[in-house]
């Protein structure tokens, strides 16, 4: 991962620590929730199989992210509860019946919450940087929704519309809560990411605009 900017804290303290640790925790759990109910879904076999494969993924480092916790004085499920509670908020804005739509709020929601955790995380002293990334890894969904939204809109062009705007919706939602996100980080760690939040929307809304792309949905 890239060393921090010097205009942003370092989050090397041990309650600094554990708390980037319960959003890296809580951003997996949510992306979870989100492709279960997506996998559940799913209108045919083959892409349950993937979502739901991709689903339990997401839980793959949870012990290591609880280790690190531990090992900085902290429990991990405890440092997760104020996100979770941020990024359920997410998912209940943005529900929807229409598996298309569920999948491309999985990938715009998900990705931005992702990005948000490891933009935070590079200030984490090693080695929890590495566990963070670890953690952080990409899942591959992008490009199963990618495959999904390509036959679907072939020529439609109004469903393509619709999911552009629905795109979009998603990225308004998780960008609200970027400044709750940082001042859960604050209050939990003591620290001032004031230099942090600018930086933040503008890589999360380029990760957004990337994901966009590879989907095919103007942004």
């Amino acid at each position: 991962m890239p060393s921090p900017e010097p205009s942003a804290p370092a989050l090397d303290r041990p309650e600094q620590v554990v708390t980037v640790l319960g959003l890296v925790a809580a951003s997996r759990l949510s992306a979870f929730d989100w492709l279960a109910a997506d996998a559940l879904h799913a209108p045919r076999t083959r892409a349950r199989v993937a979502v739901a494969r991709l689903a339990s993924g997401q839980l793959g480092a949870y012990d290591a992210l609880s280790r690190s916790a531990e090992e900085h004085g902290g429990d991990l499920t405890d440092a997760a509860a104020p996100y979770l509670a941020l990024l359920d908020g997410i998912g209940q804005r943005t529900r929807s019946d229409d598996w298309r739509e569920r999948v491309v709020r999985t990938v715009v929601a998900g990705g931005m919450v992702r990005d948000l955790a490891r933009t935070v995380g590079e200030h984490l002293p090693e080695p929890v940087r590495g566990v963070v990334a670890d953690a952080l890894a990409g899942q591959g969904l992008t490009g199963l929704v990618a495959a999904e939204v390509a036959q679907a809109t072939a020529g439609d062009p109004a469903l393509a519309a619709r999911l552009a705007l629905w795109g979009r919706r998603v990225a308004g939602e998780a960008l609200g809560a970027v400044q709750p996100v940082l001042d859960v980080v604050e209050s939990a760690g003591a620290a001032d990411l004031a230099a942090l939040a600018a930086p933040a929307v503008g890589t999360i809304s380029a990760g957004h605009a990337r994901r966009m792309e590879r989907l095919g949905l103007a942004a």
